[in-house]
């Protein structure tokens, strides 16, 4: 496995743990299992006692595991299920299932569903490990307790995804190659060739189609959902925990929480009943590529990036809003873009690369992207819609992100008169956020707001901006500190004490708002003290603050934010 995966599994099972609510009445949480062995030798293999002990967890606390018909049939139609249902599920079809954990499944007369790779089944690289047969599998299918799913064909690996050479996974990455990026309708082909191959092995080999799909890796996105439906598959399964209810999520974007590190009974019922760790507040910090990149050394690029890194790490940042488009514009005044895009000039296809970076090693990148671009691309509002719509569409395709945070850049003070597509910028958005997700599903977003809407509503006429609006919205809403300190005197954190208070008032938005803070005075050109920082952050968090992002960054100092 790569290193690339093992910290997204990582990210995702704490996810899964503080996601899940009682599933009694409200939905299926679903356990993802790998390999059992006499020993837990790597994040994904589980010992049999430890296995054992879970079953008898759920027996001995009343959970009903149901199997994929009952689950299919819950999510697309509603069918009632029993009290506190589970679904059990294993991946890529290890010896292990047939000889530990299908004489268990029997045991307790629990259903289960197994994914195969339908390459593997012929021919398991040497790193896979000893496989079920078919005959092993014709067995199991025909038992009644076992329903077989696809993990695909041939697409359970990594392709380069850009010129860097970074990997993505197979069924939802564009693959690059001799200097090219595959258009979507190759894309498109090649998902469908191997999904159909998987279907026509499996009718083959067990004598019907394989109902459900399981993506590799959990990488997925709307497009191959469209395809895997054409190929027959009714449901599909990908990664992340949650609750899975009824309707066409449930159905064919199934969460599942892996099951990593051989955890104990305590931390399955964590995972079941909703408890556990809690969720992770938002620590972000801004990261701007101009203030990295060297046009003339690849390797100095990642220098300078593993120098930022160091200093995530020392200050707890666990969120990074990368910028994707350079300071620098072309000959029309168009800033130049860092991803591929052919809605706008481009200085270098970096972002991808730092964005795969930055991920691997654990943090969530949110791509800081504009939402006029101060109507620089183009005055007619229509075709201003049309190319932003063309490049969040780029954006999704050619890089990974977790989400996006739209940078407001509608005006450049507060008496600017705006466009009609600037007061229609919320509607814009919707659709913008459509389009990223067409390509990564899980995408979440995020909108900056200046925090005179949050205390006066008055002024969201003037601003075009709607506080409660945003919280409805929008994941994340983050509110910009800084206006408040400019040109004006007085104490500044009893300020951004009641900015907080009446921010937080609003229902839901302890969770959503998120505070920006400002570490350097541009009025004394100096890095704002520590101490300073500090009492800003304490006179939020007073009021009931809890998630915080940082601009600018350190970006090659080693400085601490406390």
């Amino acid at each position: 496995m790569s290193k690339q995966w093992i910290m997204y599994c990582i990210v995702l099972f704490q996810l899964a743990i503080s996601s899940i609510t009682s599933a009694a009445g409200n939905g299926v949480p679903i356990i993802c299992y790998h390999d059992v062995g006499k020993t837990a030798n790597n994040e994904y293999t589980i010992t049999k006692d430890t296995l054992k002990n879970h079953l008898s967890y759920l027996k001995s606390n009343g959970y009903n595991p149901i199997s994929l018909q009952q689950y299919t049939a819950f999510t697309k139609d509603g069918v009632p299920l029993p009290d506190k249902p589970v679904m059990i599920t294993f991946d890529d079809g290890y010896i292990s299932f047939y000889n530990e954990v299908f004489p268990l499944l029997k045991e307790y007369n629990y259903p289960a569903m197994l994914a195969i790779v339908g390459s593997w089944m012929e021919y398991a690289p040497s790193d896979v490990g000893k496989l079920v047969s078919w005959q092993q599998l014709r067995e199991m299918d025909s038992s009644g307790l076992v329903s077989i799913a696809s993990h695909s064909f041939r697409s359970h690996r990594f392709i380069p995804m850009n010129v860097q050479d970074d990997r993505g996974e197979l069924l939802s990455t564009r693959i690059y190659n001799n200097g090219r990026f595959e258009t979507e309708d190759e894309f498109k082909q090649r998902v469908a060739d191997d999904l159909r191959q998987a279907q026509q092995q499996f009718e083959k080999e067990l004598g019907h189609k394989a109902s459900a799909l399981v993506w590799p890796y959990g990488e997925y996105n709307l497009i191959a959902i469209d395809i895997a439906r054409e190929m027959g598959f009714e449901a599909t399964f990908t990664l992340g925990g949650g609750i899975n209810r009824t309707g066409s999520e449930g159905l064919l974007e199934a969460r599942r929480g892996i099951i990593m590190n051989n955890p104990s009974t305590s931390l399955l019922a964590s995972f079941l009943k909703g408890g556990g760790l809690e969720d992770k507040p938002m620590r972000a910090a801004y990261l701007d590529i101009d203030s990295i990149y060297d046009p003339n050394s690849l390797r100095q690029t990642n220098n300078n990036l593993n120098l930022a890194l160091n200093r995530f790490y020392k200050n707890g940042t666990n969120t990074v809003f990368l910028q994707t488009f350079s300071d620098e514009k072309n000959a029309d005044n168009i800033p130049k873009a860092f991803f591929h895009t052919t809605a706008a000039p481009v200085k270098v296809d970096i972002f991808s690369h730092i964005a795969s970076i930055l991920r691997n090693n654990g943090f969530l990148v949110y791509a800081v992207m504009p939402s006029l671009l101060s109507q620089e691309f183009i005055k007619e509002d229509r075709a201003v819609q049309k190319r932003l719509i063309d490049l969040y569409t780029d954006l999704g395709s050619y890089a990974y992100v977790d989400g996006v945070l739209f940078q407001d850049d509608l005006y450049t003070s507060g008496t600017e008169e705006f466009s009609p597509a600037a007061k229609e910028m919320q509607d814009l958005t919707v659709q913008l956020m459509k389009a990223v997700r067409t390509y990564r599903p899980y995408a979440l977003f995020a909108r900056t707001i200046y925090p005179e809407i949050v205390l006066d509503n008055k002024k969201q006429e003037k601003y075009a901006q709607s506080y409660r609006s945003y919280l409805d919205t929008y994941d994340y809403t983050i509110i910009m500190t800084n206006p408040l300190n400019e040109k004006q005197n007085g104490d500044f954190a009893q300020r951004l004490g009641n900015l907080a208070q009446t921010a937080l008032a609003e229902p839901g938005a302890a969770k959503k708002v998120v505070f920006k803070l400002n570490t350097f005075d541009v009025g004394r050109n100096v890095w704002i003290k520590d101490k300073e920082l500090k009492e800003q952050i304490d006179a939020l968090r007073g009021k009931g603050a809890v998630n915080f992002t940082y601009s600018p960054e350190y970006t090659l100092e080693d400085k601490v934010i406390k």
